[in-house]
């Protein structure tokens, strides 16, 4: 196989090889199936393969077609409408087995810009890698390499090299790592330790299927399920998205009905706030503004409450590799000192890791709507005095829940010219933001009980208190921190920033795990800018707003961190439909309409104070792309970058995730030595916030 071993026992695709698996699109705009598709080689040509708990059968027939597409840049590669075997029972349903669980495709046409995979003999050790969508890089095939540990007719078990989220890639191919050959299908995983064993079909029961063909090998329409299979149909109907945990599958055999169910989705919200159904436009451009939110909500209400937590400790002074401040100069190290010690900090204060985390915060401000998001600031940091006694205010509040974001941005600079000091108490910066999301006794902020709420969590080092140093016990404390979160409703999403932050993450993956937020790492400061202008927590993967009565694409469309949008539509004159599709990452999508006419003799309308800001920036991104249009490769160039960035985040993860489970099994084994103690929180104060 034309593949690499990475770190952590990842494999990465060679350049220019194609990918070998898809995604499956029912017709008839029923959504994707659940699981990952891959196409075999066979005497009579290639067909496509997938686990069959991936598909629910009364959405497969009622479908004309399967659309088979690349996973991450959605490239259609095939097309099927019809069944070479039947769909099986879920290996985990009761009469099901490995062996059963899977459903054969008839391609209408051979598939184009995928690799199509050999069948393999069996195996009964060796090396082989599991084949996948990855979910948060944007890729379109990743590998995670592994060993085979057993090998009979009905199974196939990997053990992995590291432990790798594997959620959407039940039906994957377990592949040969000698001569890329498709040895399984993926059917369940559990981890174990820091590995993960692999449940898989062998690829001897397909090959046995595909024997004998329904119709001879001209397969069976896909409407025919409706009247032969009403029981699988249930049965698939039922099954969970693959892979399940070998625990998950023993569960699931208990009568009367399988323990793992697929909770009921929240749904994808477009709200079009600006302008009002039927509105006229007039003047003499022809365009319109188009405002409003798009977010996968997790609560009642659409309106959102952040609190950004800055850490303040002295490691913060060391400096970030930017040039921060703009002065022209990037600041470096001090020098040695006449005593051959190296002084902390940055030559340049305003080009530290402080100010770094500063203007991320800055930058990510911007993309938030003070119409729909409110904002707080905390900072924490903390010292230990003498006797072992904690100083007070370890982490303090800024400034409050507020719309004023001008307020959030003085307080920005008054963190700036305090300064770093201290050693990092990272619980205490948690617990502080929950606080103010809670509107709890001694916050500043009145809470909002209906918001999305989210803490957005930047430190540059490990927790050292509220006991000093290297304890576990701190990594423990941080763990309540964020159940306390967890219970609040709120999701952190925490950035690792620097070697030392990274070089035992765990605490910052917890934070992430515990609260379903997620954890960034950020090797190197001076990218951390960057990163945040990427940063998003409405659940939205895309947004298309289109002038249906036109056919044409929005001018500009913006979208916000926090789900606020703004697009600038072209218009006719007359009547125009204008369309907003939001797509939550999972392909469940959500379109509203909006009817505006143009005028080119009406007056033009005024906007809305709360829009200006929004219709400027649409300019300016109007303006930028058009500057790009006139400048050949511009765009592919800053694709490019922001891809890499993309790779370079998960890597780190990867090594983070190996680091963080070496460090949960050495604080296994100090809290069986541990005695029962308070772990420090409840002598935490609050500080009121700084300026008027």
């Amino acid at each position: 196989m034309a593949a690499a071993l990475g770190s952590a026992g990842v494999v990465a695709t060679a350049r220019g090889e194609s990918p070998s698996v898809v995604r499956a699109r029912y017709g008839a705009e029923l959504g994707l199936a659940r699981g990952t598709v891959f196409f075999l080689e066979t005497a009579a040509g290639p067909v496509a393969v997938g686990a069959a708990h991936s598909f629910e059968v009364s959405r497969l027939a009622a479908s004309p077609e399967l659309v088979f597409e690349l996973g991450r840049s959605r490239v259609r590669v095939a097309a099927a409408s019809r069944l070479l075997t039947l769909p099986g029972v879920a290996f985990s349903e009761p009469g099901g087995s490995l062996r059963s669980d899977f459903v054969v495709f008839a391609l209408d046409a051979p598939p184009a810009a995928v690799r199509v995979l050999p069948a393999g003999a069996a195996r009964t050790r060796g090396r082989v890698a599991v084949l996948g969508i990855p979910g948060s890089v944007p890729e379109d095939q990743h590998a995670v390499a592994g060993q085979v540990r057993e090998s009979s007719d009905e199974k196939l078990e990997i053990e992995l090299d590291s432990a790798y989220d594997l959620r959407g890639w039940g039906g994957a191919p377990v592949v040969a790592s000698d001569d890329g050959s498709a040895i399984g299908i993926v059917q369940a995983a559990q981890p174990t330790g820091k590995t993960m064993r692999v449940v898989a079909t062998p690829i001897a029961a397909v090959l046995d299927a595909l024997r004998s063909p329904l119709e001879n090998g001209r397969g069976r329409a896909f409407a025919a399920l409706r009247e032969q299979l009403p029981s699988e149909a249930t049965t698939a109907s039922t099954a969970p998205s693959a892979p399940l945990t070998a625990q998950e599958a023993a569960e699931k055999q208990k009568p009367p009905a399988p323990i793992r169910q697929t909770g009921p989705q929240r749904p994808v919200v477009v709200a079009i706030e600006y302008p009002q159904n039927e509105a006229t436009f007039g003047g003499t451009q022809a365009v319109a503004i188009i405002a409003g939110r798009a977010l996968v909500p997790r609560s009642e209400g659409i309106t959102t409450d952040v609190v950004f937590v800055i850490d303040v400790s002295g490691s913060t002074s060391a400096p970030s590799g930017a040039d921060v401040n703009g002065n022209g100069v990037v600041g470096v190290a001090p020098t040695r000192t006449a005593e051959g010690l190296f002084a902390l900090g940055s030559g340049d204060p305003g080009d530290s890791v402080l100010a770094a985390e500063v203007a991320a915060v800055r930058r990510l401000l911007s993309r938030l709507d003070p119409r729909h998001t409110r904002v707080a600031l905390a900072t924490f940091a903390g010292q230990m005095l003498d006797y072992g006694v904690l100083a007070e205010n370890p982490a303090a509040t800024e400034v409050a829940l507020t719309n004023a974001y001008e307020d959030v941005q003085r307080a920005l600079d008054r963190v700036l010219a305090r300064g770093p000091n201290g050693a990092t108490y990272i619980a205490a910066g948690i617990d502080q933001a929950t606080n103010e999301l809670l509107g709890l006794q001694g916050a500043f902020s009145r809470a909002d009980a209906n918001s999305q709420k989210v803490i957005v969590f930047l430190t540059d080092g490990l927790p050292t208190l509220p006991f000093e140093g290297n304890d576990p016990r701190n990594t423990i404390t941080v763990m309540r921190a964020a159940e306390r979160a967890r219970k609040a409703n709120a999701r952190v999403f925490s950035f690792g920033v620097g070697e030392e932050a990274l070089s035992g993450p765990l605490s910052l993956l917890e934070l992430a795990r515990i609260t379903d937020g997620t954890f960034t790492p950020v090797r190197d400061p001076a990218l951390l800018s960057d990163v945040f202008a990427e940063v998003e927590f409405a659940d939205v993967e895309t947004l298309r707003v289109r002038n249906v009565t036109l056919g044409a694409a929005a001018l500009a469309t913006e979208l916000g961190a926090d789900g606020s949008f703004g697009a600038l539509v072209p218009l006719r004159t007359g009547r125009n439909e204008i369309e907003v599709t939001a797509r939550a990452p999972d392909a469940r999508s959500t379109t509203e309409h909006v009817t505006v006419h143009f005028a080119p003799d009406g007056v033009a309308a005024e906007l809305p104070p709360g829009l200006v800001s929004i219709h400027n920036k649409l300019l300016e991104l109007r303006l930028t792309q058009i500057r790009r249009e006139r400048i050949a490769g511009e765009q592919q160039r800053v694709d490019q970058l922001r891809d890499q960035l993309a790779r370079e985040i998960e890597r780190e993860r990867e090594r983070a995730r190996e680091r963080a489970t070496q460090q949960r099994k050495q604080l296994d084994v100090e809290i069986e030595r541990m005695p029962s103690t308070d772990d420090g929180a409840s002598g935490r104060s609050q500080r009121a916030p700084a300026g008027p």
